[in-house]
């Protein structure tokens, strides 16, 4: 009978390892338009704190973001506009960026 249920407790762990994973990327990030966005768009394919990680121009966030699209990031042309000026103002060089509110 245990026989029949010795790979729950590998099952279970393994539900436990992919909830802490998926918690650790509550990266917060600065609110605006195009934070929604970039939560669920930018966070299908890499975490949020890779984001944070970054300070680009408006240039060099259109590049990225451009790059994005052509690895097949589904990015309207209204969306890719909103996503671009939320990254831009937010995470652009620290000159330009406003105070993060937590």
């Amino acid at each position: 009978m245990l026989g029949r249920f010795a790979w729950l407790p590998i099952l279970l762990l393994l539900l436990l390892l992919s909830t802490a994973v998926l918690a650790a990327d509550k990266t917060a990030l600065p609110e605006g338009p195009g934070k929604k966005l970039v939560e669920e768009i930018c966070s299908f394919c890499h975490g949020l704190a890779r984001i944070n990680g970054h300070a680009f121009t408006r240039e060099q966030w259109d590049s990225v973001i451009k790059g994005m699209v052509s690895e097949g990031a589904p990015v309207t042309d209204e969306e890719f506009s909103l996503i671009l000026e939320y990254l831009a103002k937010n995470f652009g060089p620290p000159k330009q960026r406003p105070p993060i509110k937590q």
